[in-house]
């Protein structure tokens, strides 16, 4: 299976020539959070989404979202929307474009009750943007039911394999880790470290299939 990867907080258009269409298949822009380093406007937004590969989704990354903001998310031609925090029903039955739901691995449960109407789950650390991750092996408990599973939380080149080797997420986002340590924004050569990282990821588990199906051949009468 090809684990999908979504490069979070881009800030600016430069940034989108660091994503090659051919791995990267989601990206995602964070949207009415003054709180957050990454925030940018709706005309920020536009001019990044101009400059972004067709071929690459465009997600609006919120919190908490009002009906007017997203449907300014709607209006301004994002693919996704991604929503933390909490989501007012009402809100939720009136958006028209897929939805990620986002969980924050805080101490209990997950709350996943909006099940069918979500397309993907994110799973993301007890602070999300804090480029800290949470105990993967938590997740193992969670029923999956056919849902497709994103992976984000501290994620970086050095620990995103082993973080497909234990949870297969359908994708995996990183932001935090592929950023510059001394200054602001994307730094290119540790989005491709990454992806090399996937995909190196990737190769392992189809050779690890390959191997149970010859084990599972050889034990056949």
């Amino acid at each position: 299976m090809r684990t999908k990867i979504k490069i979070c907080g881009i800030t600016s258009p430069e940034e989108t020539k660091y994503l090659p269409p051919e791995e990267v298949d989601f990206m995602g822009m964070i949207l009415f959070c003054p709180k957050s380093k990454r925030n940018i406007s709706l005309t920020e937004a536009a001019a990044i989404m101009k400059a972004v590969p067709e071929k690459i989704r465009k997600t609006a990354v919120t919190v908490s979202p009002s009906m007017e903001q997203v449907e300014a998310i709607e209006k301004a031609g994002f693919d996704y929307i991604q929503i933390h925090g909490t989501l007012n029903p009402r809100i939720f039955e009136g958006i028209h474009i897929p939805v990620i739901r986002a969980v924050n691995m805080k101490e209990g449960a997950p709350d996943m009750e909006e099940g069918g109407r979500v397309a993907a789950w994110l799973f993301d650390a007890a602070q999300p943007g804090s480029g800290k991750s949470f105990d993967w092996n938590r997740l193992s408990a969670l029923p999956r039911k056919g849902r497709k599973w994103i992976l984000a939380g501290g994620l970086t080149a050095a620990n995103v394999g082993e973080a497909i080797h234990k949870v297969h997420p359908d994708m995996v986002d990183v932001s935090s880790g592929v950023e510059y340590e001394d200054r602001k924004g994307k730094d290119p050569e540790k989005i491709a470290a990454f992806i090399r990282a996937v995909r190196q990821a990737d190769g392992q588990q189809a050779q690890l299939r390959v191997c149970e199906c010859m084990v599972a051949l050889s034990n056949e009468p």
